[in-house]
This record gives C-alpha cells, sequence and structure tokens, in this order.
C-alpha cells in the first residue's frame, strides 16, 4: 500500500527537494505551500495557501478527511526577512523581529500539530517532523549571537518535546521529532554562504536524502529528540 506523506512548505526550497524525493520513492504525496505547484504528478496532491493560520487551513484540511498519513514533514522557518538579519550583539534585537522569528519558528509549527492531531492516527505508526536546528541547543550555544532565531528554535524544540510526552499516552506509535538539517543551498542561507567551506553547504537534494533516512529510521523512543542530519542526538 502506498504511503502518504503530507509536506508543510513543500514550494520551498528544501521543500521542493523533499516532495521531488518522495515522489521518486513511490509516496503520495500532499504538498501545502503558498506557491503554485512547481511540477505535476498523479501522485502529488497540491495545494496553495494564502497562509497557514488556522482559518486560511480549513480547505485543506478538509481535503484530508478520509487521508491516512504515514507523517507529516513541516519545514516551516525563517532566519531573515528583507528587514532583519540575525543579531550580532544585544543591541540589535527589536521586539518585532523576536515576535516574528517566534510566530514562524515556534508558534505556528506547534499550532498545525494541534489542528492536524485528529487527523493522527492513534494506532497505527505515523510521524510528525518539524525541521530545526542545531543553534537552537541551549547546550550546544558557545558562538552567542543570533538572539532571535536561537531562542524560537529552542522554543520550538521544547514545545515539541513537551507535545510528545503528551501524546506518547494517545498516540502510541506516533514519532515527534525535530531535525537538523544542516547548511542547505536554499534562500533561507543565502546570505551566509561565503563563510562556508564547500563541504558544509549541502545541496537541497542531498539534504533532503538525510532528513528521508533519519525519519525512516525512527523509532518510537526518539519521540521528542532533536536529531542531527546524520541521526544522531543532539543536547537540547
Amino acid at each position: 500500500m502506498r504511503q502518504t506523506i503530507l509536506i508543510i512548505g513543500a514550494g520551498g526550497g528544501l521543500g521542493t527537494a523533499l516532495t521531488d524525493h518522495y515522489l521518486a520513492a513511490g509516496w503520495q504525496v500532499i504538498g501545502w505551500s503558498r506557491q503554485a505547484p512547481v511540477r505535476t504528478d498523479s501522485a502529488l496532491q497540491w495545494q496553495q495557501l494564502d497562509g497557514y493560520q488556522p482559518e486560511q487551513l480549513q480547505d485543506a484540511q478538509a481535503a484530508l478527511e478520509g487521508v491516512e498519513l504515514s507523517g507529516v514533514l513541516c519545514t516551516l522557518g525563517m532566519l531573515h526577512t528583507e528587514s532583519h538579519m540575525p543579531e550580532k550583539h544585544l543591541g540589535a534585537l527589536s521586539a518585532e523581529h523576536l515576535r516574528a522569528s517566534f510566530e514562524i519558528n515556534a508558534i505556528l509549527p506547534i499550532l498545525l500539530l494541534q489542528q492536524l492531531l485528529p487527523l493522527l492516527p492513534k494506532k497505527q505508526s505515523c510521524f510528525w517532523v518539524q525541521l530545526s536546528a542545531k543553534v537552537g541547543s541551549i547546550t550546544d550555544n558557545y558562538l552567542g549571537g543570533w538572539y532571535s532565531y536561537r531562542a524560537s528554535k529552542a522554543a520550538l524544540n521544547m514545545l515539541l518535546k513537551t507535545a510528545s510526552i503528551e501524546l506518547g499516552r494517545t498516540h502510541k506509535k506516533l514519532i515527534i521529532a525535530a531535525v537538523h538539517p544542516g547548511t542547505t543551498d536554499t534562500a533561507l542561507s543565502e546570505p551566509f554562504q561565503q563563510r562556508l567551506p564547500a563541504d558544509k553547504l549541502y545541496s537541497p537534494q542531498l539534504s533532503a536524502e538525510r532528513i528521508a533516512q533519519v525519519i525512516e529510521n525512527l523509532t518510537t523512543a526518539q519521540s521528542g529528540k532533536l536529531l542531527h542530519w546524520d541521526g544522531t542526538e543532539l543536547p537540547y
């Protein structure tokens, strides 16, 4: 039986690569995106959205009724905007950028889990994977800076950990995990790529393969964990 994955943010750089990967692997893919579909495929069901607020998801969510999901992969995240870059020092902080970072990196993902929970199976194996970031680890923070991004990703990791504990009682085969994909050649990382060694900047296709491999190897014992792209556990 063909497995079905919902990819949220399927039109982004990494979302597109993940969509292509799962289609090539024979999965049925449901893509949610603000962008129009980048390809057509009989196994791809595309929902173009105005946004990811609950009131904007009603039609897309209704289309999932009766669908047996094998998993959900959410790629939503924000590092910078046209007017705000990651803060290098305390004086660069602004309430506006902090709020925006928390809204996109932490609040939207956990509210998506809340809203879609009724559609996740209670007795069958299923995963909910959210892309996160190693810089959200409090223990691993040795350089400082990037206040809003670090803090919002740390909040995301805590929200997912907390949800994994609660849902471990009601959805015993559901695995909730946060995955650090590494620095991928997308619009999110573009302003910072010049400082990276060539072997530390990964193509979207390579990152998609690695993320899919992590998902394939997930176990219920890893629910609530922050995982590196190679599958190893990262500290909170």
